[in-house]
């Protein structure tokens, strides 16, 4: 008892008493006094194996809880509003599962225009846009300019590459609905026009609006990534004038982009999207 006491930094009445507790808490007799001290009895000796895994039970579940708070754990929500290679989803998934592996990401698709009202009635967590996102309750992170282009059909090259705008005006177009960014950019490039385009077939999914143009149903304008396939891929020509750029966000809201899980998902993003930003400026 004595040496226990100083081990434990108290004195041997304290520590009889705690023993003298423990015995009358279980009804058992742990020990026996001899003249050469403490001694286990038989029932103190088959209750100490027992005593030992639950000690050490409880220091696993401590050590696990020390981790957890540290652990990035969960399932997020994220919108997807374009092409999985574009946004580099593969990518993504990699990195969050590397750094975090107990945070699952559910990629769901999505819209520019919707998105900010999916995160709002918690059907998203976060998501990507492509556009300046202006609402007050969301917070932005600006990923990269994207440079845009106007493309047609490969058949009507001659009628495409270098004509003026009313001549281009005057033939058929694949627009998007009123909802969406890229419609901006139609009325940007008409507006000083007197005549828009009036033959207009409407679609809002990317991979539908590069159907059509392979289908010969009109003109549109798509991501220069888009349109440098379309020619690879002999189906597409692109107009030689210039376009705005359209900005790429991610998206939540503001109450929440401190969350570990939206903060950790964040952190893997800037690092996917940085470099890119910086081989950019640097070419630029």
């Amino acid at each position: 008892l004595t040496r226990a006491a100083e081990a434990l930094f108290t004195s041997q009445p304290a520590i009889s008493a705690q023993i003298k507790a423990l015995e009358d808490e279980l009804g058992v007799q742990l020990f026996s006094r001899t003249p050469r001290g403490m001694l286990l009895t038989a029932a103190g000796a088959q209750l100490y194996a027992q005593a030992r895994t639950t000690l050490s039970a409880a220091e696993a579940l401590k050590q696990q809880a020390q981790q957890l708070s540290n652990a990035v754990v969960g399932e997020l929500r994220v919108g997807i509003h374009t092409d999985f290679d574009y946004l580099q989803i593969g990518e993504l998934f990699r990195l969050s599962t590397e750094r975090h592996p107990q945070l699952v990401p559910h990629f769901l698709i999505s819209s520019s225009s919707t998105v900010v009202q999916e995160l709002r009635q918690n059907k998203l967590d976060a998501g990507f846009m492509f556009g300046p996102c202006s609402a007050a309750d969301a917070v932005a992170l600006h990923l990269q300019e994207v440079p845009m282009r106007l493309i047609g059909p490969a058949a009507w090259r001659e009628q495409i590459v270098d004509a003026p705008l009313p001549a281009l005006a005057r033939l058929p177009w694949v627009y998007t609905s009123r909802s969406c960014v890229f419609y901006q950019l139609f009325e940007t490039l008409f507006a000083e026009l007197e005549q828009a385009p009036k033959e207009i077939v409407w679609c809002d999914v990317e991979d539908a609006v590069r159907t059509l143009i392979r289908s010969e149903a009109g003109l549109s304008i798509v991501k220069l990534s888009d349109a440098e396939l379309a020619e690879a891929q002999g189906y597409g020509c692109t107009w030689q004038g210039e376009l705005p750029a359209l900005e790429l966000n991610f998206v939540t809201l503001k109450q929440r982009e401190h969350e570990p899980a939206i903060a950790a998902l964040r952190a893997c993003i800037e690092a996917l999207w940085q470099p890119q930003q910086a081989a950019l400026k640097r070419s630029s």
